[in-house]
Formats: structure tokens, sequence, C-alpha cells
């Protein structure tokens, strides 16, 4: 037995799977119950349970550790995880040290903390203790009493992991450790900080006074420094600027040693499954501010560590409003970590805020999205309902809410949408595992935009016309990625430090997102694309510094133009490319038309004075546009639309007659494909799909009639793609979900299931479809009609039932 990761999947047994959990915790639920959850999850079709381990719950007392329940029958972790494996469940477990999971303490024992805490706290710059659960990540004493904890929890997983005949297949290493300081606005300024800090400085600069210059500081010795101010304190200066990038980057490497640490401690002690770290982001239902989590372990990405990073994906309220927040937060952490597995290791089922209550009919949007935009494996969180040990919950008694089952077990109306969902992945686990994007279009991701979690206010100390921190989600994530799901745009998203020239050449367009600042080497990236054939476009400003505040203009001396300006009015206008009266933001970087004789104009400020060109570069093109539109009204869609047609490639392998309606399509090698249409209005949309056959590339319409069709409010369709169901019987498409394939010498056998409100169609095609003489859904006949040697099976959908189709093959 054997559970490995190989590149962008999970193997059991040397065979692909789909890591389909559910989060149990034991310790929250009643031991009489433990097993009536999980009967209850084998039969949602789960084929993991998840569990974190709490340091606090095992070890209450210094040195009294129990994992067999002698002094609590919920503290049988031994118990809890055999029992999972006699119900053919396989186990992840996260024994912290963090956990947090809304447990007061976040994990940490009582003991520990009131013995310790003066010692071991984070502690702001003045030396006062932070009001959080952090603490001092490499605290000799903290260390001390992990090594103890390990050194006892450890051996019962090494002994129940997989590889020993045991249910554990995979371990999370520690929990969201950057939280702390993300939420508070606050670095910890405590014991070995600034030593390891100068260590940063030492490895990277080569003296004082290279330091000096770019910190406008007058140190004799790396010593004499002193650790930037904390989060409130305003800049005074670039060169102040410049000491809190390092700053920031220097809390990247603390993250990545700490947890390179963990993970040698564990190995050490003999556990040898895969490891994964969670990321956290979404903040009451937005994931704009993802990407910085994303980018604080950013020293541990690619083949710098075996660590792989979960996703916490918790949308709430699933709408038009946060539509495209889940497939950012998944292509920048793809484009970031690299070929790692894409896993949900916080799956949002249920709701840990009673006030936010979601449904099964948005939360299966949501689900299906979530595959469509790539995910490998998910564990819903949480599958079951908790009740808090006295005295440690965090919310109270209580642990989420909504649930697919209650604290005692009962089914509650989110278990079937589970159960159909293990069904949906079940029968097309191969097809989903192995679609991939077809994309002309990339939007580079650049994580220094995003090391902002300890940034300080600007006051135009550092004079810069654009800060990262202040349009990047207006600008970037909820204007331009939004934008491009809007019209349906196929595109790649890649980190411009982890890529090249020659890299992303593979693609006819590439956006930057580019303000004053942005490293040398990643101008120069840009410039070697564009040399080599591509065409990219630059916004809002053409950098002219590194992000140490170095001078560096290289993409500009490689134009060969300079701003002469910037223009600050009341309610900024521009026109682009023939588009009027344009809604743009302050400021607007401005050029004199002689500096641009060898470029086209595209775009002029309401004085008429030029802010955009397009310029020829090599074998390729830049298209710039000195200011932002974001994406905050309908005049916008037409000019992002303009843009990418002009720089060129094919935009879409789908496309709707309604622009409410998203479709997006992946594919297969072996020329199969998903496609994926969903309504995220809450209203009715009528419309016409058109997708790309993946072995012929003709277009195919959804319904096949051509017409338009209804679709239903808040609910969406993944459709599989020429999906063989006998030799020479395929299906072309399907508004149904297909939860079940049975396959017989005379029949084809398959349950489905749909909206009422959505139109009943199956398509099939392949040479041996004429021998498909009649079919009956639920013994019923349907009528068979044949257009181009395909055959088309109308049907309704009856309210949350399966149904069963039955061909009768001659």
């Amino acid at each position: 037995m054997s559970f490995i990761i190989k590149e962008d999947y999970f193997y059991l047994n040397n065979r692909k799977v789909f890591l389909n959990s559910g989060e149990i915790q034991y310790f929250r639920i009643k031991r009489e119950l433990w097993e009536k959850h999980i009967v209850a999850a084998k039969e949602a079709g789960l084929n993991t349970i998840s569990t974190y381990v709490p340091w606090t719950w095992h070890e209450a007392d210094e040195g009294v550790f129990d994992f067999d329940g002698t002094t609590c029958p919920e503290k049988d972790l031994n118990g809890w995880l055999q029992l999972c494996q006699s119900h053919g469940l396989k186990c992840i477990v996260k024994p912290g040290p963090f956990i947090l999971a809304e447990f007061r303490g976040a994990g940490l024992p009582d003991w520990f903390m009131e013995k310790y805490e003066d010692k071991v706290k984070m502690r702001n710059r003045k030396s006062e203790k932070v009001m959080s659960d952090g603490v001092n990540l490499f605290n000799p004493i903290y260390l001390e009493k992990v090594g103890l904890w390990y050194d006892n929890i450890m051996p019962l997983i090494s002994s129940l992991q997989l590889s020993k005949g045991g249910p554990i297949i995979m371990m999370q290493l520690c929990n969201e450790i950057g939280v702390f300081s993300w939420l508070a606005h606050q670095a910890d300024y405590g014991d070995g900080v600034k030593n390891r800090f100068i260590s940063y400085l030492k490895t990277k600069y080569g003296s004082i006074q290279e330091i000096n210059k770019l910190w406008n500081q007058n140190y004799n010795d790396f010593t004499d420094l002193e650790l930037p101010p904390d989060g409130h304190t305003p800049y005074q200066s670039s060169g102040d600027r410049s000491s809190d990038y390092e700053w920031h980057c220097f809390w990247r490497t603390y993250y990545g040693d700490y947890l390179r640490m963990l993970f040698e401690m564990v190995r050490k002690r003999g556990v040898t499954v895969p490891l994964f770290h969670n990321l956290p982001g979404w903040i009451y239902g937005h994931g704009y501010d993802f990407p910085l989590n994303i980018t604080m372990y950013e020293d541990l990405y690619g083949e710098k560590s075996e660590i792989i990073f979960g996703i916490d994906h918790i949308p709430e309220f699933v709408s038009y409003r946060n539509m495209h927040d889940d497939r950012a937060i998944n292509d920048i952490t793809r484009a970031m970590q690299g070929k790692k597995p894409l896993f949900a290791a916080e799956f949002q089922s249920g709701s840990r805020e009673y006030h936010v209550v979601p449904n099964p009919k948005e939360m299966e949007l949501f689900y299906k999205a979530s595959i469509a935009n790539g995910l490998t494996g998910w564990n819903y969180y949480m599958f079951s309902q908790g009740k808090n040990p006295p005295r440690k919950g965090y919310s109270g008694d209580t642990f989420y809410w909504f649930t697919p089952l209650t604290a005692d077990g009962e089914r509650t109306s989110a278990f079937p949408l589970v159960k159909k969902m293990s069904k949906l992945v079940n029968t097309s686990e191969d097809l989903i595992l192995n679609a991939k994007r077809k994309a002309e279009v990339c939007v580079l991701f650049y994580p220094p935009y995003y090391a902002t979690e300890l940034e300080r206010p600007e006051v135009g100390a550092s004079n810069l016309q654009f800060v990262p921190a202040t349009i990047r989600r207006p600008a970037y994530f909820d204007g331009l990625i939004k934008v491009l799901q809007l019209l349906n745009i196929d595109y790649d998203m890649a980190d411009l430090t982890r890529t090249n020239g020659d890299e992303l050449n593979k693609y006819e367009q590439v956006w930057v997102f580019s303000t004053d600042e942005m490293n040398a080497n990643d101008q120069q990236t840009v410039i070697d694309y564009v040399k080599l054939g591509g065409s990219a476009i630059l916004f809002p400003n053409l950098p002219h510094r590194e992000m140490n505040q170095n001078p560096c203009n290289i993409i500009r001396n490689a134009l060969q133009v300079t701003p002469t300006g910037h223009e600050i009015i009341d309610s900024p206008l521009i026109d682009i490319l023939g588009f009027k009266d344009v809604k743009c933001a302050n400021p607007q970087m401005v050029y004199s038309d002689e500096s641009l004789a060898d470029a086209e104009i595209i775009a002029r400020t309401l004085k008429g004075i030029a802010c955009g060109f397009e310029k020829k570069l090599g074998k390729g093109k830049v298209l710039h546009i000195g200011t932002w539109l974001g994406f905050d009204t309908e005049g916008h869609k037409p000019v992002y639309e303009a843009i990418l047609k002009r720089l060129g490639g094919k935009l879409r392998q789908t496309s709707t007659t309604n622009n409410n309606i998203a479709v997006r399509q992946r594919f297969t090698n072996d020329k199969r494909a998903i496609v994926f249409i969903g309504n995220y209005f809450n209203e009715d949309q009528l419309g016409k799909i058109s997708y790309t056959h993946p072995a012929t590339g003709d277009l195919i319409s959804i319904p096949y009639s051509g017409d338009e069709m209804l679709w239903p409010a808040l609910y969406a369709v993944l459709s599989p793609i020429c999906m063989e169901l006998a030799k020479g019987i395929s299906i072309l498409h399907s508004t149904s979900d297909i939860l079940g394939i049975d396959v017989d010498n005379d029949q084809v056998q398959l349950t489905i299931q749909g909206n009422r409100d959505l139109k009943g169609e199956m398509v099939l095609e392949g040479v041996n479809v004429s021998l498909i003489k009649f079919a009956l859904i639920d013994n019923i006949g349907v009528s068979l009609s044949y257009i181009s040697n395909r055959l088309i099976l109308n049907y309704g959908h009856k309210h949350n039932q399966e149904l069963t189709l039955t061909l009768k093959i001659e």
C-alpha cells in the first residue's frame, strides 16, 4: 500500500486519485457517536477522514499523554484511527503544534502558556506582548516542548501510516503560521528575530555599505541595525520603504526555516507520509487578500521543499460578487508552488459563522466550479458539526453550523449534496484529473506586490505614483481577473518571479500589472518575452525602480520612452481604442506625442494628452496604458475585449450568447474534455452554449438544436465531453450530472440527476450509436432523434431525485 505525490497528483497504490475527504474532529464528538459519523461518511462516498490532533487535548497536564482514552473516552486517538480503517477509510492527521480551529489557545496546552507565556509570546517593537495566540517560533522553550510533543505523537502516527498497514496517508505540518502577523498587522520582535534578520541581510548583501545606500542610513556594522517599525508607523522616505521590503522578504525565509525544521523533526521520528501546510485568506466571502498569504511561504515552493500547500476555500455566500475568487486563488497557488496537487484542505461545508447560512444549491455551484478550476482533492470542512470540550471553544460550545452531519450524527440538507458530488467525482475521476486548460492568454502574478502583511502607511514619502497594496484589489483581483472570467476568456496565470521569456513564449499575449516598482530580473523577463515575439500589455505604469528602491529602468530603456508627468483630475475618464469617456483611475501617466513618434497612440486623457500606446519591440509588441480601468461599469467590458483581440491568439474554447453565464472547458490528451456552465446570478438566464469538440475542433451547441435554453439561478452543469460508454458509443455532452455508469452486454445504464428547471439533454455519438434501439428513464420510454449521425435524448429532471437512464443496444 502506498500514497504518494507525483507532480500535480495524488497516487494511491500507483493509481491517480481525487482525494475526497471530510473533516470529522473526534475530540468534539461523543465517543459513543464516533461510529455513527464514520458510517455516514462512508455512505456519503468519502474515501478519507481528516482531523486535527490538539496538543492541549492529549497533554492536558505537562508530561502526561493520553492517546487511548484512559482519562477521557474522546482522547482515544488510536481507537479513532483504527475505527476509520475498519470502515475502509483513509485518514489525514493534523497534530500541530498549532491547529487554530477556533480552539482556545490555538491548540497549545494551557499549562504551557500559563508557565511560559512571558518568555514565548510574540512581542511588538516596544517589547510588549501581542494580543494573539502567536508565539516566537524559534524560542528554545517552545521548540523543546514541541519536540517532546512530537516524541510522543509521532510514534503513534508512524505506526499507523499506510506503509505500515494503517490508515494514515497524509499529515499537516502546523497550521497557518503566518495568520497571526497577517490579522494583527504585526511582526514578532521577540528574542532571536533581530539576529536572524541580520543573518538574512548578510547573506543577501555583501556589506553594510550596500544597506546604508539603499536605506539612507549610516550604520557602522550590521549589529547596529534597527528593526523596521511596527506596521502603523508611516514611511519617512524611500529608504524606509526599502528596509520594509527586506523585512517582508525576511519573514518569508523565517516561515520557510520554521516549517523545514518541523519537517525534519517529523521525518526523524519515522513519519514518511506526504506533509502539507494550509493557506488561509478568505475574508467575509472574498478572496482578494488570499494571495498575500500565498506569498508568505514562497521560500518553500517548487523544488525548495517537499511540502505541499492546501487551500482554505470558504466563500460563505456564492454569487456574482465572488465568482472569480476561487479560480484566481487556485491559479495563483499553482503558479507559485509549481507542480504539486491543488488540494482544498478546508473546503466549505457548513459555516463557522452562525449568521452565514449557506445552502446546498449555491454550494453545488461552487463545488462544480472548483473541479472546473483544477482542484485535485478537497476536504469538506466541516463534514460533522462538533461540540467543544468545556472552556475550549472560541465560539462557545458549538463548532460549525449547517454541516452535513450534526454533532449527534443526524443528517441535514447538506448531506445529499456531498453524496452526489462523490458519485459525480467517482464516475468522472479520470477525466477530472487529466483535463487541462488550453490558453493562449497569460496573466502574470507578481508576489512582491502582495508581500504587505506588515506594510506601513504610504503618505507620499516614497514618491510612488501607484502603491500596489492600495490598488491591487480594484485594478487587478476584482478588475482584470474578474473581467477576464466574465468575458469567458481562457487564460493561465504564471508567477513572474519563477518564469522566463522562453517559458512565456507559448502564450500569444501576456498581461502585466506593473507599478512604479519591479525587480530587474523580472523587468528583463517581460522584455525577453516581447523580443521573442510575444505581445504584452503593461498597466498602470512602466516601472523605474526595484522593490528595494534601487533605480531600474530596463523596460523604459528597452521601449525608449519615459512619462513626461501625470494627471490627476476629478472623475477621470480616458478615450481608448475608439471608446469615449471610459472610466479610469488617478493618476494617468502621460507622454508627449513627440516621444511616441515611432509608436501608435491608443489612449488620451480628457486634456487630449497621450496616456497609452502600442510599440513594436524585437519580434513582438508592448501595449501600455498609463492608468488602470478596474471593472465597475458595463463600459469596461468592450474595452478589455478590444485589447484582447488586438493582442492576438485564441481567446475562448467555449462561448455563450449570454455573458451572465460562465463557461469554461478543459481537455485531455486523448481527445476528451469537460465543460462547466454556471449561472452565478439569483435569477434564471437564457442562453446558448458553444464548446469545442476535442477530437474534431468543431463548435458544438448546447442545446444541440442551436436554440437558447433556460439555465437555472445559482446552478451549474459539469458535463463530460466525448466520454465513452461502450464500444463505439460516447456521451458528446449532457445537461444532467452523470452519477454512475453500468455497462452490460446489451445495455448501458446511467444514473443521472439535474435541476428540475433545466431541460434534460444528452447527445450520444460514435460509430455504433445507431445500434441504440430505445431508451428508458425509470422504465418510461424516451423519444430518440438523430441529427448529423448523433443521437439526441431530451427529457425532464425531477426535484432532487436520481433518474435511471437505460440504453438498449442491438
